[in-house]
């Protein structure tokens, strides 16, 4: 039987000087969770774009990986960024970083 706990969310974002002299930055969320959980992403509050590229990769049963690629024009422009993660077993649980400097 799997757990039924909640999972556990790790939020890394890129750091201000990555920010200041990269074109583009990326954001890595890795949810630590028995079930294969559905990540998704919040920008400001509000779902990216259908072009913000998503990569999403089990890296081994107990953890996902999930990278958000932006450029960083638009990365200066936000607020907050959040992570989710959703699977019908749990409540979907989220971790929410302030990127405003």
């Amino acid at each position: 039987a799997f757990p039924s706990s909640t999972p556990s969310l790790h939020l890394e974002t890129p750091r201000f000087r990555t920010v200041m002299t990269q074109t583009e930055v990326t954001a890595t969320c890795v949810v630590h969770s028995a079930y294969d959980a559905k990540v998704s992403w919040l920008l400001d509050g509000k779902d990216p774009t259908s072009r913000t590229p998503v990569n999403q990769a089990s890296s081994t049963t107990q953890s996902i990986s999930s990278n958000l690629t932006l450029p960083s024009s638009q990365w200066k422009t936000l607020n907050t960024i959040t992570c989710r993660a959703e699977h019908r077993c749990f409540n979907s649980t989220e971790k929410t970083s302030n990127v405003k400097g």
